[in-house]
């Protein structure tokens, strides 16, 4: 054997075994290559909610991977060999992949149902693993699918114990909350807001998390319930507005829940009490809470504590969360309750206390929030709602920054009394409202109550005072200025308890007894009122709006006329006063001034007067209440009130009747008339005939003092010639100086008078107008009352048979009421054509135009006819085929000889002697014959277009 050939076998030796050894490792990496490669060990943080999990509910897997978009396999060894195997592998999630329930980088989570996982059933622990696959082996994927298996179970990054509870005999609470024992849902915890609710619960708006529960431990879709009283079916989770009712699975034919069937009520939540209470127990929300070392509380009470749990939050007024320091106890409860708070905890200032379901319930009702101001200060505080204010306005102030339940005095010096006021306007200057438990006045240190005997004169009056309690945190009450100065006034507050007595009464002089613990001052302006209506000139019994603007603060006016040097009182629709809006305006419509009572009186009276405004409670003087029938000018202008002039001038009268052609048709049977009445609400309208009969009628007034286009039955009368009457009464509204004569009487009086015309006429004015110191007045028209009658006066003749037939004429029938009909007739009767009208004036003149054009009329003799349905009236016409405009005769005069016309020739005729030439002698034979031939001419072209 050469060397070469040693060589060579050695060769082969060396490579086979290489490839002996090779062949091992690939083996052994066959065989532990899916346990080993790829594992990392680098998934962490797995959890399982809810644990322990029924075996037909949802648990929820959770975890975080090293890197993101990583595939993770979660798995269970279900026959225990220590090898994972496909079908033992509960799913594969990647990171951020279409089956991962969380989105964001580096975290995995996803849910199953332990009933669909072979293997796995309740009553039994298991252990659920992760492994972050890698990429490291052969044939791995980012795909969300399980590249890893077969593995080892001890290369697990991570596992978890998962307790399955086995399906059986959920049990519910009162609350029809599950307490135990479902396969499908867990047990109900108020705290999170989460677990199984069963049949008859009452679930509220906003809840997210619920899990209905029949009694067999099977799950009732939320879908499937129904609203009883609706159309609308239940969402989970449910929206903050969904329909308050109840839902069910099914109804019976009254729309109840059926017999059997799974159903829930839906209400809104609401927290009903939530107070921040003092030490004494005493509610000071939206006041002062005085940290004085003891315990105080906040209380809440709300109606959804079987659903979730409330939480207390407080923030300062900078909005940082200082619950911690605050709150001495729990958080968060279940159930009405309180918190316990330690206001000595935080600085002073203004804190805002909150209150809301922990979880879902932290909406609308479900929550509330207050804010109190907590100071370590025992001195009470005192508040003005404003620095300024206008005399008439009610002042409200405030005390502040005292314990609940104290009694504090709160006066008025007497100095700052408005001038002139009774000593029961005095006593009422604080008002006995709001907080107040008593209010009056102090004279020489004796204490007046309001409404009490033998309260001195306000000259001998000290001060007023009130007695107010803290209720609520606060002590609020109310200053009444009409009765204060238009100055600077001090209003002063004494230190709880100050000569309070313990009827919580004021029980002697406290203002020379005690300093006080605050003072604020305010500035009172004269309050102001103006009448805008009625102003200028007013017609005694005329309607008119009266209105006007005051200042605030200003409840009633009262109008007053001035008659010399007093106000008497002008009533407004029988009220002594008006109401002033709260927009400050005052206003009433349809008001007649002048009337019996004093003012009313007074401006029944032509003349000019002052009318004034002011306010009521300043005119309120004396007993009984209400403004005084007179005052003053010095009490008047002593008031909040202003003036105006008014001018009273005597009603008026004027009108007329409308007839047409100077008549009233009988078939119309009525007359219209118009007019103006100022000052009046009706007048009377008499019409007599020819031989004394009458008749009367009442036609009303509009409250703008006119009446128009009034039809007035003319009943009997009789044809011919009538007088008619427009009568208005005077200032005394009846007629004559009969004081029952009023409308109605004389309008029966009229129609029963007797005798000749010219007699009936006389009564009427002897009892109106004529009668002794009557200011009666008469508006007095003639006409004709007679037979309807519609003529022709003029028809287009000849009118040509392509062009417009007019035909005008008159009547005495009212339009609009009656037609006239125009129709054109053949020689035979027949129409041709036919239009109409209803409108024409007062003269009665009518026309209508026919349009022939339109017709297939031919050339000759027609008949025109009018009829108003009683009357007929006509005409006879020519129908050409062309009517000739015609001409003027220099135009027929030949244009070569101008000098042959006889108006070219009158100084030739009357100076003959002038004519010796013979071409000057011809002249006028010459144009004589032309005027002949263009006769001759002119009469043969006539023959020839006559028909």
């Amino acid at each position: 054997m050469t060397n070469e050939t040693n060589y060579r076998k050695k060769a082969h030796a060396v490579f086979f075994a290489a490839i002996m050894v090779t062949s091992m490792i690939a083996a052994g990496v066959a065989f532990t290559g899916g346990v080993a490669a790829g594992n990392s060990n680098d998934f962490s943080g797995l959890a399982a909610s809810p644990n322990p999990v029924g075996v037909n509910e949802n648990v929820t897997i959770t975890g975080s991977t090293s890197t993101s978009g990583k595939d993770v396999v979660f798995a269970f060894d279900e026959d225990g060999d220590g090898t994972i195997q496909s079908d033992e592998v509960i799913d594969t999630i990647q990171d951020n992949g279409n089956n991962d329930l969380d989105d964001s980088d580096n975290a995995v989570e996803f849910k199953f149902k332990p009933s669909d996982v072979t293997g796995m059933s309740g009553g039994n622990s298991y252990t659920v693993g992760a492994w972050e696959e890698d990429g490291t082996y052969s044939g791995s994927t980012e795909n969300g699918a399980d590249d890893a298996t077969p593995f080892s179970a001890s290369n697990f990054d991570t596992t978890i114990s998962l307790d399955v509870r086995a399906a059986g005999n959920p049990v519910f609470n009162s609350d029809e909350r599950l307490t135990s024992n479902s396969a499908i849902a867990q047990n109900y915890d108020t705290s999170t807001s989460v677990g199984g609710v069963g049949s008859g619960a009452v679930i509220f708006q906003g809840e997210e998390d619920l899990t209905f529960v029949r009694n067999d431990d099977t799950e009732v879709a939320p879908g499937s319930l129904s609203q009883t009283g609706g159309s609308g079916v239940l969402e989970m989770p449910m929206a903050d507005d969904t329909p308050v009712g109840q839902y069910a699975t099914s109804t019976d034919g009254s729309g109840n829940p059926a017999a059997g069937s799974y159903n829930v009520t839906v209400q809104r939540p609401r927290v009903t009490t939530f107070e921040v209470q003092n030490s004494g127990g005493a509610d000071v929300s939206g006041g002062t809470l005085v940290a004085d070392g003891s315990g105080a509380s906040v209380q809440v009470n709300y109606n959804y504590e079987a659903a979730e749990d409330v939480e207390l939050t407080v923030e300062d007024e900078n909005g940082l969360d200082v619950t911690d320091e605050i709150v001495t106890g729990a958080q968060t409860r279940n159930g009405d309750g309180s918190f316990s708070i330690d206001p000595d905890a935080v600085d002073e200032g203004d804190y805002t206390f909150s209150v809301s379901g922990v979880e879902d319930l932290d909406f609308g009702a479900a929550a509330d929030s207050t804010t109190v101001t907590i100071s370590s200060s025992q001195t009470a505080s005192l508040n003005l709602s404003s620095d300024e204010i206008t005399q008439g306005e009610n002042l409200q102030y405030t005390v502040e920054n005292s314990p609940e339940g104290n009694f504090h005095a709160v006066t008025i010096d007497g100095s700052d009394f408005r001038s002139g006021i009774s000593n029961t306007s005095a006593s009422q200057i604080f008002r006995n409202v709001g907080d107040t438990s008593e209010a009056g006045v102090v004279a020489g240190g004796t204490v007046y109550p309001a409404g009490s005997s033998g309260i001195p004169s306000p000259s001998n009056i000290d001060y007023a005072y009130a007695v107010v309690e803290i209720d609520g945190g606060n002590g609020v009450g109310s200053i009444n200025t009409q009765y204060l100065s238009d100055t600077s006034v001090d209003v002063e507050l004494y230190p709880a308890g100050a000569n309070i007595t313990s009827s919580d009464t004021l029980g002697g002089d406290v203002v020379n007894n005690f300093s006080s613990d605050d003072d604020q001052s305010v500035d009172v302006t004269q309050g102001t009122v103006s009448l805008n209506s009625p102003t200028g000139a007013y017609v005694v019994g005329s309607e008119v709006t009266v209105n006007g603007t005051t200042s605030e603060g200003i409840d009633e006016v009262a109008i007053y006329a001035r008659n010399n040097n007093d106000f008497e009182l002008v009533t407004i629709d029988g009220s002594n006063t008006t109401s002033v809006d709260a927009d400050n305006t005052f206003e009433e419509e349809g008001v007649v001034l002048n009337g019996e009572t004093l003012g009313n009186n007074l401006l029944s009276l032509p003349g000019t007067y002052r009318l004034g405004i002011i306010d009521a409670s300043d005119a309120d003087l004396d007993t009984p209440a209400g403004p005084d029938p007179t005052l003053t000018t010095s009490e008047f202008n002593s008031g909040v009130s202003s003036t105006s002039s008014i001018q009273v001038t005597d009603t008026e009268l004027s009108g007329s009747f409308t007839t047409y052609n100077g008549q009233v048709a009988t078939s119309d049977g009525e007359v219209d008339v118009s007019g103006v009445a100022l000052g009046k609400n009706n007048v009377i309208v008499a019409v007599v005939d020819s031989r004394g009969q009458a008749i009367a009628e009442q036609v009303s007034v509009d409250s703008d003092g006119t009446f128009d286009n009034v039809s007035v039955d003319m009943g009997n009368l009789n044809e011919g010639s009538v007088s008619a009457h427009i009568i208005s009464s005077g200032r005394d509204d009846h007629f004559g100086e009969n004081s029952s004569l009023d409308g109605s009487a004389f309008e029966s009086a009229i129609e029963g008078y007797s005798g000749t015309s010219d007699q009936v006429r006389q009564r009427i004015l002897a009892n109106s107008v004529e009668d002794t110191a009557s200011d009666d007045l008469i508006v007095t028209e003639n006409f004709r009352y007679a037979s309807g009658l519609t003529t022709i006066e003029s028809a287009t003749d000849p009118v040509a048979m392509d062009g417009t037939l007019t035909v005008e004429g008159t009547t005495n029938l009212q339009p609009d009421d009656n037609t006239i009909t125009v129709e054109l007739l053949t020689e035979d009767g027949d129409s041709v054509s036919i239009d109409s009208t209803e409108s024409w004036g007062t003269d009665g003149m009518w026309s209508v135009e026919i349009d022939l054009s339109e017709t297939d009329i031919e050339t000759g003799t027609y008949t025109v006819e009018s009829d108003d349905g009683d009357n007929t009236d006509r005409q006879d016409i020519e129908v050409v085929e062309e009517v000739e405009t015609p001409e003027d005769t220099p135009e027929d005069t030949p244009e070569d000889t101008p000098e042959d016309t006889p108006e070219d020739t009158p100084e030739e005729t009357e100076e003959p002697a002038d004519t010796t030439e013979p071409t000057e002698e011809e002249t006028p034979g010459f144009g004589a014959v032309v005027a002949l031939v263009a006769l001759i001419a002119a009469a043969l072209l006539a023959v020839r277009r006559r028909p």
